[in-house]
């Protein structure tokens, strides 16, 4: 693994006009879908520990994600969470993923299960 929690540089997708940020390194070699950590409440990819995304990345390849309008993301922030696991499907989609596993933190766990129940293909386990 090359990159780390801190050195992985944030990236940028487009969806529907606002831009999503997220980092993306670890372990793609490991056999396991992405781990896509889901932040809490206006929390964004620099709320988590990167001692415990760092260990999480050893074994599998890690996703941290701002939601539309956290952080450095654009665009204004959802009010519902059926919005933020809608813009989570698109975004699994837009990195060319079929299946992700989820990890979400309070408000996160929220939108991981909704994703789980709307957009059951994307996620795998």
């Amino acid at each position: 693994m090359t990159d780390t929690h801190v050195t992985a540089p944030s990236r940028f997708l487009e969806i529907d006009g606002d831009r999503f940020a997220y980092r993306r390194w670890g372990n793609a070699e490991g056999g396991e879908p992405p781990l896509l950590l889901i932040q809490h409440f206006r929390g964004g990819m620099d709320n988590w520990d990167p001692l415990m995304t760092d260990g999480l990345a050893a074994g599998r390849e890690v996703i941290l994600y701002n939601g539309r309008g956290v952080a450095s993301s654009s665009g204004p922030p959802r009010n519902r969470i059926e919005d933020m696991a809608d813009d989570i499907a698109a975004f699994i989609r837009a990195l060319g993923l079929e299946q992700v596993d989820l990890l979400g933190f309070s408000l996160g766990g929220m939108q991981a299960q909704d994703v789980a129940l709307r957009h059951p293909r994307r996620v795998a386990g």
